[in-house]
Order: structure tokens, then sequence, then C-alpha cells
């Protein structure tokens, strides 16, 4: 039976770690397992739980590293992988008992590269439930343009994912260029080989959480999906043709939408009118079209707050 990395990233998440690091121990107990923490600079208890935790566990190594944001840390880690198998998990998320085996069952059946679940958000510890009979009855799909679906859907964290370890290596890993993680792996596996969608709930994570990025920072995680299309398509130029339109569209639909709601722009903005273009196909390199788009998430309430974070600069 093929052995299973499970990687958990850490940055200041001291009051979920005791659920998270329970939920990790449960997976996969049958098969051969590896575990890697990388504390990405913590300035709370973080490390100390850890190492608390998960004293009396074998092959398990934690790693502490200067703060650099969430794809510096996952790179960090999938560098040390070994197994076949490689399961992120996020310090927040608490993991179904099932959620490895079923994860790699869906990619063994399918020869996914990767496969993409679920998450759910909770509000209360008491919501997290588990379904296994309805996991046995969840049948994955399996897109027939693997890059087209996750630019057209996106992805929404990495907990709920499986990826072969070779795959990640071979695909360059994380964008290093692009702080939030999960968009730029997922585009880059996604090129390599076949995904799938497996439409069920694998992990938890708590709504209120305001640290995590998809949750109190939508202003970030919008504007590194636009800019991990932009370095990936620069990178792949060959994909220009198949794939500009479509993440141009993508990109602009979501820039019109965020001038709108956040930062209460209107027709007289250049956002609507880019996202008319994208319709229409981009104004010479769909690249450099999408960059145009990333500079309204600069603007609004959210941004005030929190200022969109570069690589190595997240504090």
């Amino acid at each position: 039976m093929s052995g299973v990395t499970l990687l958990c990233t850490v940055y200041n998440k001291e009051r979920f770690l005791p659920e998270v690091i329970a939920a990790i121990w449960r997976q996969s107990p049958d098969r051969p397992r590896e575990f890697l923490f990388v504390d990405d600079g913590s300035r709370d208890r973080s490390v100390a739980i850890v190492r608390e935790l998960t004293r009396d566990w074998p092959n398990c190594r934690i790693v502490e590293r200067k703060n650099g944001g969430p794809s510096a840390a996952t790179n960090t880690g999938i560098e040390l992988a070994t197994m076949p198998w490689l399961k992120l998990v996020g310090s927040d998320d608490v993991l179904a008992p099932y959620a490895c085996d079923r994860l790699i069952q869906v990619a063994e059946t399918t020869g996914a590269q990767a496969v993409f679940g679920r998450i759910g958000f909770y509000k209360d510890p008491s919501e997290i439930v588990f379904d296994a009979q309805a996991a046995a009855r969840t049948v994955a799909t399996v897109p027939a343009d693997p890059v087209a679906e996750v630019i057209r859907r996106g992805v929404s964290g990495t907990s709920p994912t499986i990826f072969r370890t070779e795959t990640v290596k071979r695909a360059g890993m994380c964008d290093p260029d692009v702080f939030v993680e999960d968009f730029s792996l997922a585009l880059r596996v996604a090129r390599l080989g076949k995904i799938a969608r497996w439409e069920h709930v694998v992990t938890w994570g708590p709504a209120a959480d305001e640290t995590r990025i998809m949750v109190g920072q939508g202003h970030q995680a919008h504007h590194d999906y636009a800019l991990a299309i932009v370095h990936f398509l620069r990178a792949h130029p060959e994909l220009e043709a198949a794939y500009g339109k479509l993440a141009f569209r993508r990109a602009a639909g979501r820039a019109w939408k965020y001038a709108r709601r956040a930062a209460g722009l209107g027709w007289t903005s250049k956002y609507p009118w880019l996202n008319l273009r994208a319709y229409l196909g981009p104004p010479g390199a769909a690249a450099d079209a999408i960059a145009r788009t990333m500079d309204v998430y600069a603007l609004g309430e959210g941004p005030k707050i929190k200022p969109i974070l570069r690589v190595g600069a997240y504090a």
C-alpha cells in the first residue's frame, strides 16, 4: 500500500491545532506515513503545541522557517516530502478520518494526478460532522480539460485535496512569487495530467477565523488568483490560444464584481468595460489584460485593514 506525506503548514493557529493534529494522526493508519509540520514564523505558541502533541509520533519532522507566506512554507514542506502521495493540511482545518484513504482511492481509480474534494465551514465545532456512508456513495468526476476546469471553478484551500508527490515536484510546486498557494499549485498540476473532482466535504474549517485568507481577506485571494494566472500564461505562452480568453473572462468578471460590491465603483470605472471586453477576447496578450484587472483589490475597506500581502511580507 503506497504511503502518504501529511504536510501541515502553521502560522499563529494555536487555538485550532489540538483538533487539527488529532485529525492528522487518524489518517491512513494502515499506510506508511510521514508527518511534516512547517512553521512559518509563528508568534504564538503554535510550535510548542505541535512539538508537545507529536512528541511520540514516528517519522515526524517539524521545520521552523522565517516568515514567508503560505506558498513559501508549503514549498519548504514539499521539498522534504518522500511518500508517493501528498496530503496538504491547513492548520485550522479538521480532516475526516477517511479523508486520505478515500481521496487516494479516487485518484487511483481515475488515474488523476490530483483530487479536489470540498471544504465546509463551521461556526461552532459541534457542527463538524463527517458522513462515511455519503462518502462511499459520492462518485468522482473527471473533467475533460483539467486546466480549463481549474481556471473556471478555481480552488478553495488545499486541505480537501490529494496530490501525487512526483507530479507536484515535476510541476514546480507552488508559484513562489504568488503569496497564496492553492490556485497556482492546482494550475501547475493540471497542466501535467488528469484531475478529479470529488464533491464530498472531507474537511471543516472555522467560518469566523479572520486569519483565514479566504474568509477574512477575500481581496488577497482574488488578487492572487489573477496573479497566478498571469504568471502561468507568461510561463506557458503556448497555452494562450486555448485558455487566454477564459482566464481573462474569469479575472475581469471577478474584478468587476469586487469593484461594485467592495469598492463602490460603477460604470465610470474601467472594470465594467474590461469585463465586457473579456467576452470578445483579450486585447493583446491575455496575461497583460488580466494584470490590468488586479489594481482593484487595493480598493475598498478590506485592504485598508489588511493590505495586499506580497511574498515574504506576511505579518
